[in-house]
C-alpha cells in the first residue's frame, strides 16, 4: 500500500487549498467557518516551519538537542528573525499572533467572535500567508487556487472591504477624531471607536470597555490594565487600574511614591 508523503510546503498549501473551499462553504454553514481558520492557522504555521528548514532542519524542533516536537508559532517567530534573518513587519508578527489566538480560542476555550470578526481575520490571515509564501518561500500560492475557489474568495476580500468603506463613511459622518479611533481587537480592523464612550466597533459590531488608567488617565481597554493591590501597613487591599505604561514603571523603574 502506497504511503502519502508530501513536504512541508505542499502540506501548508494542501491546509491552504482546503481551508478556502471550508470558507465558501462556510458562507452557507457557518459552522465550517471554524474548521476554514484552523486549517488556515495549521497552513500559516506549516509555512514558518518551512522557511526554518530551509536554514537548518534542525531548526524546526523546539529542542535542538531533543529533535521530537517542532516549534509552536511563537518560538517559530522568534527563530525566523533571530537565526533566519528573516525580517517580519510588525502588521505581520501581529497576524500571527491573532493567528495563534484564534486557534487556541477554537480548540480550548469558548469560540464566540461574529461571522464578520471571523471573514475579517480570514481575509487578513490569507492575505499574510500567501505574501509570506511569495516573499520567503518563493511560492505563488494564488495561483495554485482553482479558478473558481480564487473567484469565491475575492468575493471574500470585497466584503470586508464593502465593511470598511461603510464604517469610514459611518465615522466620518460623524466626525470621529482620528486619535480616537483604535484597531478592533476582535476584527484586527482601525474601526473601534473610543470617542465620546461609544466603545464599539463600526466595522463588526464589537463592544468593549475602555477605561482611564488610574495613574496616568490614559484611555486603555479595561482587559489590558493590569491590577495592582498597593495595600498598606495593616494589610488593607488597595488595588488600582494601570495602563501598560505605567506597570512598566512600577516593575522596572520602582517610583511607589508616585502612585500613593
Amino acid at each position: 500500500m502506497p504511503n502519502l508523503k508530501m513536504t512541508l510546503l505542499e502540506n501548508s498549501i494542501s491546509f491552504f487549498l482546503e481551508s478556502v473551499s471550508k470558507a465558501i462553504q462556510a458562507e452557507s454553514d457557518e459552522d465550517k467557518w471554524k474548521f476554514a481558520i484552523l486549517l488556515l492557522v495549521q497552513a500559516i504555521e506549516t509555512s514558518l516551519k518551512e522557511r526554518l528548514r530551509r536554514t537548518n532542519e534542525i531548526f524546526v524542533y523546539s529542542n535542538i538537542d531533543k529533535p521530537r516536537h517542532t516549534v509552536d508559532l511563537g518560538l517559530a517567530i522568534e527563530r525566523l528573525e533571530k537565526i533566519s534573518k528573516v525580517n517580519l513587519k510588525q502588521p505581520d508578527v501581529k497576524c500571527i499572533k491573532t493567528a495563534s489566538e484564534l486557534r487556541n480560542q477554537i480548540v480550548h476555550f469558548e469560540f464566540d467572535l461574529s461571522i464578520d470578526q471571523i471573514k475579517s481575520n480570514f481575509v487578513s490571515l490569507v492575505g499574510f500567508y500567501t505574501s509570506f509564501c511569495r516573499d520567503h518561500l518563493e511560492s505563488d500560492i494564488v495561483s495554485q487556487l482553482p479558478p473558481k475557489l480564487h473567484s469565491e474568495l475575492l468575493n471574500l476580500d470585497s466584503y470586508i472591504e464593502e465593511l470598511e468603506k461603510r464604517a469610514s463613511e459611518r465615522m466620518t459622518a460623524e466626525d470621529i477624531p482620528d486619535d480616537e479611533i483604535w484597531e478592533c481587537p476582535g476584527c484586527k480592523k482601525d474601526t473601534f471607536v473610543v470617542y465620546d464612550g461609544i466603545d464599539t466597533c463600526y466595522l463588526c459590531g464589537h463592544s468593549e470597555p475602555v477605561v482611564e488608567c488610574e495613574q496616568c488617565q490614559a484611555l486603555e481597554f479595561e482587559e489590558d490594565l493590569e491590577q495592582v493591590d498597593f495595600g498598606n501597613m495593616k494589610g488593607w487591599e488597595n488595588y488600582k487600574s494601570l495602563c501598560k505604561d505605567c506597570f512598566y514603571k512600577l516593575e522596572n523603574e520602582n517610583p511607589y511614591e508616585e502612585y500613593y
